[in-house]
């Protein structure tokens, strides 16, 4: 039997060269314009395929009851609940798998990226200086001192911008999953010391060199605290005006999961307070962030448009796992990253 594969999500069709003698791959809406197919249309092609490849679609109950044929979709997220619902597909028979992981090296790169970022004011300085604000053709150093730097009074970057070692710092992890235990990886490589917050992961799972503590040691002990869990009832604002005062004095703070994570008013208040030495986000409670949103006025908060997931290596980690799931599927093994699997 030869099943055909309705694909909407950004992958790298050469990897999949070696199913096609099972698999015919018809290519469509997101992968085509990075639009997302309106419903209509998906109803009625869906009715067609065997196996749906999606990413951005939302597939809930009345998608599902279209899709006469359909036997495995592979959503090529982390999170597939939120675009899939779970017990309708379950009750039809079909299997859903994820790409658990797919973007972790692109998170964790990202994150370490801020940490550099906020302890050595490297974009604050570059954006000063492409502002011309600490741009001067008046010397503040001797004549006779013929080094190449900027100044060396008080004023000068040199003394204005003087950073942190990250080597000596604490690093505080909540959530060490995929992302927050390659986050710990690398960190390690600075000579940082990490602990880690995560009530739910097997300790065997936890890097030997991450000590697992609880939220309050975390917070009272981290230099710097990066957020990396999901979004559940339990975890939602768990950043709040108690949590940030609970962190220490002339801390910081990193949020590269989900906005709804954070109460973005305590986050400002705990900001422009100065509890916070600085902060870096690149998700927020609403996207597109709005022009007159509270957090573009907050002192030393660096904010990035949510891409801290996006890189090219991000669509062959993710093509890879689908080929991975279509080799299980058509072995007719339960698939890797399977999230439901009725046999």
């Amino acid at each position: 039997m030869k099943y055909r594969a309705l694909v909407t999500a950004e992958v790298i069709p050469s990897m999949l060269e070696e199913l096609k003698s099972n698999i015919d791959f018809d290519f469509d809406g997101y992968y085509i314009d990075h639009e997302v197919m309106p419903v209509d249309e998906l109803k009625s092609k869906i009715k067609d395929y065997d196996i749906l490849i999606c990413e951005y679609d939302t597939i809930d109950k009345e998608i599902l009851d279209c899709a006469e044929k359909l036997k495995i979709i592979i959503c090529c997220r982390g999170g597939v609940k939120t675009v899939i619902d779970l017990e309708a597909a379950k009750e039809k028979g079909i299997i859903i798998c994820n790409n658990g992981g797919r973007n972790a090296e692109a998170v964790s790169d990202f994150t370490l990226g801020y940490i550099l970022d906020l302890t050595r004011n490297i974009s604050k300085s570059n954006a000063l200086i492409h502002n011309r604000v600490i741009t001067t053709d008046v010397k503040s150093k001797p004549d006779n001192y013929k080094d190449t730097v900027w100044g060396l009074d008080n004023n000068s970057p040199f003394i204005r911008f003087r950073g942190k070692s990250v080597n000596h710092m604490t690093l505080g992890l909540v959530g060490c999953g995929f992302a927050g235990s390659l986050v710990a990886k690398k960190a390690k490589a600075f000579n940082m010391n990490i602990i880690a917050y995560d009530p739910f992961i097997a300790p065997e799972r936890v890097p030997d060199f991450v000590k697992l503590v609880d939220l309050k040691e975390l917070l009272a002990n981290a230099d710097i605290v990066s957020l990396h869990c999901n979004v559940s009832p339990e975890t939602k604002n768990m950043f709040n005006k108690d949590t940030f005062a609970a962190m220490k004095e002339g801390a910081y703070f990193i949020n590269t999961a989900r906005g709804e994570l954070v109460d973005e008013a305590a986050l400002v208040e705990a900001l422009n307070s100065h509890h916070l030495a600085g902060a870096a986000i690149d998700v927020t409670v609403k996207e597109p962030i709005a022009s007159d949103c509270p957090l573009l006025d907050a002192e030393n908060l660096i904010i990035t448009p949510h891409i801290a997931g996006s890189s090219y290596d991000v669509q062959v980690c993710g093509t890879r796992m689908v080929a991975e799931a279509l080799e299980d599927f058509i072995a007719d093994v339960k698939p890797r990253n399977c999230v439901v699997y009725n046999k």
